[in-house]
């Protein structure tokens, strides 16, 4: 069993007290100038707010702005800065010794918690445990957490739905069940297919095609693949290591969509082919990409149980890949990505450079132009 609780902060960032964030940043080693130019750095700021209207006169209309009386603000961390989710997380610091069997996901102001169980009781207990120890240590650090708007997904594999259905609370307020939520701008479902954040990420590319094709009208080939860049592809592209373990019809529809953008920045027809034109526009397929950054992640978070290396029997860079009881599991990224990587051709797996490899592994996938991944490599 594993059930992830994901909570919801009031005004996270405009509750922290400046006082108590000084002495967690004096705990964590930042002493006399350091810390009095983080209390410098938050004290004294003034606010205000500004509301533009026009006005209508006779025949003109003009502007005008209505400003309240500035005030100075005595809590929290500058939002839309640099340094604001940073000195939020060293807030926080302290949250994670509060938990027993629970692992503590932070990111800026999402809390999240993950618990695992071999039991509903089990699973139960722990998190109305933590919650509650949750709780008294927002509280004691003038922060508040919205029952009403936390909740929680038991994840489980369509083969093993069992009826599961704990009742986990926050004080004596339940929490609500519901079959997904939004994390970090993906929306992930109990059984973790990915099937409502792939119809989202079509949906935002039918809205970036449309775009696209207004602009075809009046822009060049380099403007419209700017175009698509900005409107289309960061939208498949963003956690597409991740999602892209969904199934093939999932990524069918965005392939679909990425060919529809194709024909009109080279204004072909419907019935015209475009799978060498991918690499001709440098653009990867959506199954390029999934492999191309599976690979990079496993790359960039190499360590000394993911590349089994042997000199001596000439075995540099074989890939020791994951043991495991569920087929579910080969849907991890680390999983996935390893695999991948063994299927490269051996000089490009030879390449100790990151960036001449990162270069030479993109080329290589825009240049198949892979419609799904059974044609890799």
């Amino acid at each position: 069993r594993v059930v992830g609780v994901f909570l919801d902060l009031s005004r996270a960032f405009d509750s922290v007290s400046h006082s108590i964030l000084i002495e967690k940043l004096k705990s964590l080693g930042i002493q006399s100038k350091e810390a009095a130019w983080f209390s410098s750095y938050l004290s004294n700021r003034q606010q205000y707010v500004e509301i533009e209207h026009v006005n209508n006169f006779k025949y003109c209309n003009y502007l005008r702005k209505y400003n309240c009386k500035p005030q100075t603000v005595k809590h929290g961390v500058p939002q839309g800065s640099i340094l604001g989710p940073l000195l939020f997380l060293c807030y926080l610091g302290g949250l994670t010794g509060k938990v027993g069997m629970s692992s503590v996901c932070l990111y800026a102001d999402d809390t999240n918690l993950i618990i695992k169980g071999k039991s509903d009781n089990t699973i139960e207990a722990s998190a109305n445990q933590d919650l509650s120890n949750i709780k008294h240590f927002l509280n004691g650090n003038n922060l508040l957490l919205n029952s009403e708007k936390s909740n929680f997904v038991c994840f489980s594999t369509k083969q093993n739905k069992k009826l599961f259905n704990p009742d986990i609370k926050i004080d004596q307020t339940s929490l609500i069940r519901t079959n997904q939520t939004k994390f970090l701008g993906l929306l992930i479902d109990e059984n973790l297919s990915w099937n409502n954040h792939v119809e989202n990420i079509v949906s935002a590319m039918s809205s970036g095609i449309y775009a696209l094709w207004q602009m075809s009208k009046i822009c060049d080939l380099a403007t419209l693949k700017t175009i698509y860049h900005a409107l289309i592809h960061s939208h498949l592209s963003y956690g597409i290591c991740i999602y892209g373990a969904t199934s093939k019809n999932n990524l069918d529809k965005i392939l679909v969509k990425q060919k529809k953008a194709i024909r009109i920045m080279l204004n072909l027809k419907r019935s015209d082919t475009v799978k060498h034109l991918f690499a001709h526009l440098n653009i990867p397929t959506v199954y390029s990409l999934y492999i191309l950054e599976s690979i990079k992640y496993v790359k960039e978070h190499q360590d000394k149980d993911l590349f089994e290396i042997n000199h001596y029997y000439n075995t540099r860079n074989q890939v020791v890949l994951d043991r495991h009881n569920l087929e579910f599991y080969k849907n991890k990224t680390r999983y996935m990505g390893k695999k991948f990587f063994t299927q490269l051709p051996n000089e490009m797996k030879r390449e100790q450079n990151y960036n001449k490899f990162q270069f030479k592994l993109k080329q290589y996938l825009i240049g198949k132009a892979l419609y799904s991944i059974s044609e890799f490599p």
